[in-house]
């Protein structure tokens, strides 16, 4: 792949990637792909459980266990048991989404008894007419009549909509 250019041009690539071969160990022959060093082998174990020799022979003591406990506060105290448990809370979702923040109860306004009705008839409307679409027992003339109630409930629910926004209020609040 070499171009002509002499060995000690450094945009040789060739060159540039034996002396980075050399520098890890590795030798690289003419015609021949560069091989890593043979790794060691480990020694076979006869058991086949065992870790090796910086696992402990023996099971942790009480005291070992106290001490792990006094590092790590938060595993609680096991022998408390779930009533008296003297370990952390779990915290539910909310908590750890809002903290310490209520948010502020929206202020509606209470609906009149004509927008109470449209949504009824809206509501209601649409459940007869399912009814109807749905099963025999209905007779189709009910279905009829929820479809029109539907279309009542919705007209009667837009004509009270506000036709325009306040100009000074774009919905922000600090």
């Amino acid at each position: 792949m070499s171009t002509g250019r002499s060995p000690s041009d450094p945009r040789d690539v060739d060159a540039e990637f034996a002396r980075m071969l050399e520098g890890e160990g590795m030798v690289v022959r003419p015609g021949r792909a560069p091989q890593e060093p043979a790794a060691p082998e480990e020694p076979q174990r006869d058991d086949p459980w065992d870790i090796g020799p910086e696992s402990p022979a023996e099971p942790p003591s009480d005291e070992d266990r106290a001490r792990s406990r006094a590092a790590h506060p938060a595993l609680g105290d096991p022998g408390a048991g779930i009533r008296g448990a003297a370990g952390p809370r779990e915290l539910d979702d909310e908590e750890v989404l809002y903290g310490d923040f209520e948010p502020p109860d929206p202020d509606l306004p209470a609906p009149t008894t004509g927008t109470l009705w449209a949504w009824t008839a809206l509501a209601g409307g649409f459940a007869l007419m399912l009814a109807a679409a749905l099963t025999v027992v209905v007779p189709t003339i009910l279905g009829w009549a929820g479809g029109l109630c539907a279309i009542g409930g919705l007209v009667a629910l837009l004509l009270r909509a506000p036709r325009s926004r306040d100009e000074d209020d774009d919905g922000a609040e600090v």
